[in-house]
C-alpha cells in the first residue's frame, strides 16, 4: 500500500486543483472532501452538538464564504492574519455568524454545486437556532459553485424537513456577493486551450507532450473557460472545442440581493471605455464584463480600480463596498 504524501493544508489544495478530479475518481486520501470551517481552519462537523462547541455565539443569520481554484479558507485572511476577514468583520459589524467552506477545486464545478446544496440543507437542518437568513460570498469558482448550489439546491429538501417548515435552503439566502467570479469564463483558461490546441497541431512530439500536460489540468479548470455551472453545460460537449457554448440558465434565490464586483490592474476613470489591459486581462484573470455578466437584471456591480484576482478575497476597500451593499442604512 503506498504511503500518502504529508503536504501542507495549502500545498494539498494546489494539488487538488491540479488534478483533484483524478484524485477523487482514485478515492485518494490526498483529495479534499466538502467541510465548513472556521476562519482558522477548524472543521466544523455537521452535527448540532458540535456547532455548539466550534461555534458558541451561533445566531438566526449565518454568512457562508466559499473560496477559489487551489485555495482555502486562508484566502480570505487580510495580509494572512487570524481572525481578519470578511467574515469576522462582518460578524462584528452585522451580526452574521461566519463559516468557511473548503472542497475539491479540480472537480466538475457542478459536482461541487451539488455537494454544497447538499451540504446547506444538512447545515440549516442541524444549525443549534432556526435560520433566518443565509448569505453567500463566492470568490472567483467559489462564486460559480454558489451559482450551481443554487440552483440544485432548490429540490434538497426533503419531507421531515418540509413538515418542519424548513423548506429548501436557496429560500433563505437573502445575499450573495460575487468578488470575480468568471460568470462569462476566464480568459486566461480559454488561452490555455487554444494553446493545448495549437500545440496539437504541429506534428512534433516535444510540442505534442506540452500539449498533453496542458490537457491534463483539472475537469474544474476547464468549466472555468466559459464559466460552466451545470452538469448539461459540460455533459457530452468536446471539452477542447474552441467555440462559445450556449450555457443553460441558472436561476438565483427569488429573494436574495446581488453583488457583483470586479477587479483591475490598472485605474479606470471611465467605465464605458476600458483601458485595453482592462479589457484584455481585468484583474489579471476575470474581466469586468465576465464578473458582471450572465446574472440577470437587479444586480449591483462594482469595479474596484488596481485590486488584483487574489486582493479581492482580503482588501479592506473590497469590505467596504461589501459593507456599504449589505445594509445601506447602517
Amino acid at each position: 500500500m503506498l504511503a500518502v504524501p504529508r503536504l501542507s493544508t495549502d500545498a494539498r489544495a494546489v494539488v487538488n486543483g491540479l488534478f483533484g478530479d483524478a484524485l477523487a475518481a482514485q478515492g485518494s486520501a490526498l483529495a479534499i472532501p466538502t467541510t465548513f470551517r472556521t476562519s482558522t481552519g477548524d472543521e466544523v462537523p455537521l452535527d448540532r452538538r458540535s456547532i455548539r462547541e466550534s461555534l458558541p455565539g451561533a445566531g438566526a443569520r449565518v454568512c457562508v464564504l466559499v473560496h477559489g481554484l487551489m485555495s482555502t479558507e486562508s484566502v480570505w485572511r487580510f495580509d494572512g492574519r487570524e481572525g481578519h476577514t470578511y467574515g469576522d468583520l462582518l460578524a462584528r459589524e452585522r451580526g452574521v455568524t461566519p463559516l468557511y467552506v473548503r472542497y475539491n477545486t479540480g472537480r466538475h464545478i457542478s459536482t461541487n454545486g451539488r455537494d454544497l446544496a447538499a451540504q446547506l440543507q444538512r447545515l440549516v437542518r442541524v444549525w443549534p437556532v432556526r435560520v433566518r437568513e443565509l448569505n453567500l460570498i463566492g470568490h472567483s469558482m467559489g462564486g460559480l459553485v454558489i451559482r450551481s448550489a443554487c440552483h440544485y439546491g432548490r429540490h434538497r429538501a426533503t419531507l421531515v424537513d418540509r413538515v418542519r417548515r424548513r423548506g429548501p435552503w436557496p429560500g433563505k439566502v437573502r445575499r450573495i456577493v460575487l468578488l470575480g467570479v468568471p460568470n462569462r469564463g476566464a480568459n486566461l483558461e480559454a488561452i490555455a486551450n487554444l494553446t493545448s490546441a495549437a500545440l496539437w497541431s504541429v506534428p512534433l512530439p516535444t510540442t505534442r507532450l506540452i500539449g498533453a500536460g496542458l490537457d491534463r489540468r483539472s475537469e474544474g479548470i476547464k468549466d472555468l473557460r466559459w464559466g460552466a455551472v451545470l452538469d448539461e453545460d459540460w455533459v457530452e460537449r468536446d471539452p477542447g472545442a474552441t467555440e462559445r457554448p450556449e450555457l443553460h440558465p441558472v436561476r438565483l434565490p427569488r429573494r436574495a440581493r446581488v453583488l457583483a464586483v470586479a477587479g483591475s490592474l490598472v485605474d479606470q476613470r471611465d467605465p464605458e471605455r476600458p483601458s485595453t489591459v482592462n479589457r484584455l486581462l481585468g484583474d489579471a484573470l476575470v474581466t469586468a464584463p465576465s464578473a458582471h455578466g450572465q446574472l440577470g437584471d437587479g444586480v449591483a456591480v462594482r469595479l474596484c480600480p488596481k485590486v488584483n484576482h487574489i486582493a479581492l478575497a482580503n482588501n479592506r476597500d473590497v469590505y467596504d463596498e461589501i459593507a456599504g451593499w449589505w445594509d445601506p442604512s447602517a
